[in-house]
């Protein structure tokens, strides 16, 4: 396509239609939080297990692959790609109705986890290539709109369906609208060209490792990685076990409690990542233009509230104090993805950005998902009874304090890496 047509009334198009495939994504990897007390109950499986079930079922698939995918997104035709990936993870969502017992379902778990780990880096390669760096962090901002849509839609409908109908249909019924959007996406989308709003680099011919050591070479990209890991680490995993929360600790009915959780995670935290991504590309716009040092310092800021929200809301006695706790959390969780995410994609540059997200998917997914729900389910366990729930989302909450601190260290090397190359060009 023209360099002039990511500047018309299309990109806007491409951007609702990127947003719509990336709610299908967050609507079926979030749906496993509401089901699991009704799950356990079935099979009656441990908190350990459920954790299992909810994260390294999901998030060793989504590693495995998310690196393969990111390389093939760098050299292929991105929307097939998007669109293929969409109608596979949408079906196995839907294919998990009919799970027959634990072992079924964790691989129907393990399918939609392979397969969605193609949906972020090519629905980000793609948005890139239609927003320059002025307009990058608020587009970013919109399209990570569809994590917090797709959790509302899975908890506020999800939960009524549960209530009336039982846990397999809600699966059932979440697979269906990307198999609808999938044909459309790929109809109507045009592949953009590769870099075409951001300044020319040599085209990388290299194979996958040596790609892989010169990303993590630039500056901030490796801490940024590592930072997002540790963030996701306690939203994914608190998040995840926060219905639950809310019915033992609390009492809440299953409706209610889903209801609570998709307008804190759902609606408010669209409002904060939409809100994050368009303040820092204001506040970028009036210094002189997109800075990835200092997006990663404002960046930073986020995960400590989410930290300091989530931990008091699980320490509050009273329901109304922990479900308010509840939804500061659920405004800061997903801000931090706008700002981050434009750092590490503007750094990495138009011909690594595929592998940067992959990247990004991976760490996050296998750590972060992964390992998040296991660990609170885990200690959820060892302490027992109703406290335990909240021993465990108060210790996933120290890794949000630890990305804060690993952003804070990425914005110090880009500045430091900025003032060399500023010596070197003055010279």
């Amino acid at each position: 396509m023209a360099n002039g047509s990511a500047h018309s009334g299309y990109r806007w198009y491409v951007l609702a239609i990127l947003t719509l495939a990336q709610t299908c994504h967050g609507m079926d990897r979030a749906v496993i939080g509401l089901v699991l007390k009704p799950i356990g109950d079935e099979f009656h499986l441990s908190g350990q297990q459920l954790g299992l079930l909810a994260g390294l079922a999901y998030g060793l698939p989504f590693a495995l692959a998310a690196i393969p995918f990111g390389y093939a997104v760098d050299r292929t035709n991105r929307k097939v790609l998007l669109s293929c990936a969409m109608t596979a993870w949408s079906a196995a969502t839907a294919i998990c109705a009919v799970a027959t017992g634990y072992w079924s379902l964790l691989a129907g778990r393990a399918a939609v986890g392979a397969a969605e780990a193609g949906g972020s880096p090519t629905g980000l390669s793609i948005l890139s290539d239609y927003f320059g760096t002025e307009r990058r962090a608020t587009a970013i901002g919109i399209w990570y709109l569809s994590a917090g849509l797709g959790f509302a839609l899975a908890f506020l409908a999800g939960g009524l369906i549960v209530s009336a109908y039982g846990w397999r249909l809600t699966f059932l019924l979440a697979g269906v609208p990307g198999i609808i959007l999938a044909p459309l996406l790929l109809l109507t989308l045009r592949e953009p060209a590769r870099g075409q709003l951001d300044q020319a680099e040599p085209v990388l011919r290299a194979s996958l490792w040596p790609r892989l050591r010169e990303l993590m070479s630039r500056p901030g990209i490796a801490l940024g990685v590592a930072a997002i890991t540790c963030i996701a680490t306690g939203i994914y995993g608190m998040s995840t076990w926060l219905a639950t929360f809310l019915i033992v600790r609390h009492g809440l009915p299953l409706a209610q409690a889903g209801t609570t959780v998709a307008i804190a995670y759902g609606l408010l935290g669209s409002v904060g990542g939409l809100a994050a991504g368009w303040g820092v590309d204001r506040i970028n716009a009036r210094r002189g233009g997109f800075d990835p040092a200092r997006t990663a310092l404002i960046g930073s800021a986020i995960p400590l509230l989410t930290a300091i929200s989530g931990l008091a809301a699980v320490t509050a006695g009273d329901s109304r104090l922990a479900i308010g706790c509840i939804m500061a959390a659920g405004l800061f969780s997903s801000s931090y993805n706008g700002p981050v995410n434009a750092m590490i994609v503007t750094q990495a540059g138009p011909n690594l950005r595929g592998l940067a997200i992959s990247t990004v998917q991976t760490s996050a997914n296998l750590i972060g998902v992964g390992l998040g729900a296991w660990l609170i389910g885990k200690i959820s366990d060892i302490v027992g009874g109703r406290e335990g729930l909240a021993w465990g989302i108060g210790a996933a909450m120290i890794f949000c304090v630890a990305g804060a601190l690993l952003l804070l260290l990425a914005a110090r090397q880009i500045k430091a890496a900025q003032g060399l190359a500023h010596i070197v060009s003055g010279s």
